[in-house]
């Protein structure tokens, strides 16, 4: 999952991370948990919050 680096502080951050929080359980409810897009979703999700457990080190 090779990602372009996100330029954005933690409060920004924070606010993507709820809006990705908000689109996952919204997939999740149409799809079903092991759709691929609830999965792509999730992962996505997994990986701003890591971004910002490591910025917030």
């Amino acid at each position: 999952m090779d990602r372009e680096p996100l330029i954005l502080g933690p409060f920004k951050l924070r606010v993507y991370i709820e809006y990705l929080r908000n689109e996952l359980i919204e997939i999740a409810q149409k799809m079903g948990l092991n759709h691929q897009l609830t999965i792509q979703a999730s992962e996505e999700l997994d990986f701003f919050i890591n971004e910002y457990e490591r910025i917030n080190r």
